[in-house]
């Protein structure tokens, strides 16, 4: 029953946002009791936080292969994975401003997990630096700044899609990784560029989502 609430907890959360969906809404949606909802989870801070630390375990899943020769492709299939993510759990990339400032034990654990990440994004960035496939840091590249523009754009891609809608703006019509690949093309080597057209003709660009 569990597994149930959640699914159901999840699509009403990506439908009206998190904020806007009680727990009697949920109970009401599963044709079941509010207290038999409670016994299951006793209030939608506890729903939340099972969710949040499940999306979580799923994320932990998208990370490099070790002892493995790592091509650009690691990077855009990192990007995929979490796309991927983004769309199902919507509703917490939408909100997360809130989610955050509502809800500290989720909060603090965001914030490690993301500060992990820049650390794990930067030895990628390095080694395709040491292997030649992007550009050396200097002074007009700072590739920690770099690091944190691409966590930005892929974290709030769902959101800003909610803000810009505008039929004739057709810059943000591409899916997430086509942009987020335009944040790292300018560093590519002529090696680095090359995997990437190589890349680009055997690996189709997710359409927009």
């Amino acid at each position: 029953m569990k597994e149930e609430i959640k699914k159901e907890a999840i699509k009403l959360f990506n439908i009206h946002g998190m904020s806007n969906v009680s727990m009697k809404q949920i109970a009401d949606s599963l044709s079941m009791s509010a207290g038999n909802l409670q016994y299951h989870f006793k209030s939608k801070e506890i729903l939340l936080a099972t969710i949040y630390f499940e999306m979580y375990e799923e994320n932990k899943n998208y990370i490099l292969p070790e002892n493995a020769y790592i091509t650009l492709f690691h990077f855009e299939e990192m990007m995929r994975n979490f796309d991927s993510l983004q769309q199902h759990y919507n509703f917490f990339f939408n909100d997360i401003v809130n989610i955050n400032k509502t809800y500290p034990e989720i909060a603090e654990h965001y914030k490690i997990t993301n500060l992990n990440r820049f650390k794990e994004g930067r030895k990628l960035i390095d080694y395709y630096v040491e292997t030649g496939r992007m550009l050396p840091e200097s002074e007009t590249i700072n590739y920690d700044k770099t690091i944190h523009l691409i966590w930005m754009a892929s974290t709030f891609w769902q959101a800003q899609k909610l803000v810009i809608t505008a039929t004739n703006y057709e810059t943000n019509k591409c899916g997430a990784v086509e942009m987020l690949w335009t944040l790292l093309l300018p560093y590519l080597t002529d090696k680095g560029l090359e995997e990437y057209h190589q890349l680009r003709q055997f690996v189709a660009l997710p359409k927009t989502n």
